[in-house]
């Protein structure tokens, strides 16, 4: 990495700490206080602050006044591996402890504003990390040949703008240019345990669009598209101890999202909202690290494509305070224990979530949420050649994980 590109990532690791995974894959759901008191259910369609950026740049037409926005989420991870004969070439019984706790907890903040020009258009920035992963395993546990540390960092910088078509019609557009930052460690056995670091980073660029319809004066559905963003990660490989240093490279396409939404109001108080998002994440077929030396490694992913469905409610309870509560399932993309990773031990997600909204003055808004997502034990069958010339043999990784997540978000919104 070159010097400026290292004092960027210093930066984002001071302004956004390291992210938990929080959602399927390695996304993270966390954009909005507001949404998440919600379960993220409904989040294309609802339109009430400025974080409708991120999920549906249309949705800023429906906001009267200039708004700033931050955010920061909280984001505690459980995940503990218990061995259930891990080898050596389906012979020699891998040696270690279980890891400890690999969810490492985490600050994800959010920034959004927007500014009405007219009646008709509205301007908006969003900053956010859309995508994210640290797991962090104990340097002498029995997986530690497959991996130790995961880590991916990543900041989307989104100006966008929307514009009322028509009295029922509202069309948003935006661009996005993504900063990742990936770091991956391990221990490699060449002959003795020594630890292997790859670090990679990069720009890329891609957009999201939305419309909103509004079918009544209490119903409207949204419909929201976000590109893929492709990465090259350039970087180093070092393997410690041996003084080998070489220049590594990566492909890696961040996927695509669909989200159809909807939102109704009952009454005067209470109000509904349902969505569906798909994401490709059928683009993470393989993870392919190139090295000009021993450290190139080709390790098949196999994802599928995934669905997630949330339905929410929302009541006004009177001129000061907002209540909302919803539930969401999330899919994993990842199709069977074979492909689960220690890196990624991901699988279906069950959310909860309640939240509030105190209005504290006539410009001056107070979000709390909280989330807690149940997931049942994922098993893991993961199989990897020793890094190195000549024959290597098969770590085999194999047990299952007890797994959940805690989230708690809180959120200032500046009327203007």
């Amino acid at each position: 990495m070159n010097s400026k590109l290292k004092n960027i990532s210093a930066l984002i690791l001071i302004g956004s700490l390291p992210q938990a995974v929080s959602a399927a894959g390695f996304a993270i759901k966390e954009q909005s206080v507001t949404s998440l008191g919600r379960a993220f259910a409904g989040s294309a369609a609802v339109a009430e602050d400025a974080s409708t950026i991120f999920f549906n740049p249309a949705g800023l037409t429906y906001l009267e006044r200039g708004e700033l926005d931050l955010g920061l989420n909280y984001i505690k991870p459980q995940s503990e591996f218990r061995n259930d004969g891990s080898n050596i070439n389906n012979a020699i019984p891998l040696t270690g402890g279980n890891g400890g706790d690999a969810g490492s907890e985490a600050f994800v903040p959010n920034f959004y504003l927007s500014h009405p020009v007219n009646n008709k258009v509205t301007l908006g920035l969003g900053v956010s990390a859309p995508f994210g992963l640290v797991t962090e395993y104990k340097d002498d546990w029995v997986g530690r040949y497959l991996a130790v540390k995961s880590e991916m960092l990543t900041l989307n910088f989104n100006p966008t703008v929307a514009v009322k078509a028509t009295d029922k019609l509202s069309l948003g557009f935006g661009v996005s240019a993504q900063y990742i930052d990936v770091k991956l460690t391990k221990i490699a056995q060449v002959p003795g345990d020594v630890e292997v670091e790859l670090e990679g980073d990069d720009w890329g660029y891609g957009y999201n669009i939305g419309l909103l319809y509004q079918f009544t004066d209490q119903t409207r559905v949204g419909l929201s598209y976000r590109s893929k963003i492709s990465h090259t990660l350039e970087g180093d490989g070092t393997l410690d101890a041996l003084s080998v240093e070489e220049d590594i490279s990566a492909d890696l396409d961040l996927p695509e999202t669909v989200s159809l939404a909807i939102h109704h109001e009952l009454n005067d108080k209470w109000a509904v909202m349902a969505d569906a998002t798909w994401t490709r994440w059928s683009r993470f077929e393989e993870l392919v690290i190139e090295s000009d030396g021993i450290l190139s490694t080709d390790k098949p992913e196999n994802w599928d494509n995934s669905m997630r469905y949330g339905i929410g409610l929302s009541y006004q309870h009177n001129d000061k305070w907002q209540f909302r509560t919803g539930i969401a399932y999330d899919e994993t993309p990842i199709p069977n224990s074979r492909f689960r990773t220690a890196r990624i031990p991901g699988t279906d997600r069950k959310w909860v979530a309640f939240g509030a909204s105190y209005h504290y003055s006539d410009n001056i808004i107070l979000d709390l949420a909280y989330a807690h997502l149940f997931m049942d034990d994922p098993c893991i069958n993961e199989s990897e050649d020793a890094d190195g010339p000549g024959p290597r043999p098969e770590y085999n990784l194999k047990g299952d994980y007890d797994a959940s997540v805690d989230i708690v978000g809180l959120q200032l919104r500046w009327l203007m």
